[in-house]
């Protein structure tokens, strides 16, 4: 179980300190629009985590991927509906249709990267049973 963990916290890392770079380096961005994304990021790892820990056992490693899915449609959904974190950032009202894609998006980006947890989460197990 510790392996899934590391596996998710891990991997969430590596996207949070490529966007942080991009920001830090975004001159039109100031802390006061991109406040609620850096409170999210410090918690991100350990949803991650801990959504891995809770993966149902049958769809270990297979569909992991889709379990990472669901939790990028949850976290898509709460970032665009709830938070409105586009309208915060674009600085006024978004139209429901690009909340939606960034929601997709969002959901398609989360398959694709717990497509690395798998991958990581293969390696820990192999490399902690040899």
């Amino acid at each position: 179980m510790f392996q899934r963990f590391a596996a998710g916290t891990a991997i969430a890392s590596i996207p949070i300190a490529i966007a942080a770079l991009i920001l830090g380096f975004t001159p039109s961005l100031t802390f006061e629009k991109i406040y609620p994304l850096t409170i999210f990021w410090c918690c991100a790892p350990l949803a991650w985590g801990v959504w891995a820990l809770l993966t149902p056992s049958a769809w270990m490693p297979k569909r992991l991927p889709l379990w990472g899915a669901l939790l990028g449609l949850f976290a898509g959904s709460m970032a665009a509906f709830v938070l409105n974190l586009p309208s915060r950032f674009l600085g006024g009202p978004t139209p429901i249709l690009v909340r939606v894609v960034a929601v997709l998006v969002m959901t398609l980006f989360y398959y694709m990267m717990w497509m690395l947890v798998r991958g990581a989460c293969r390696w820990l197990t192999g490399a902690t049973s040899a």
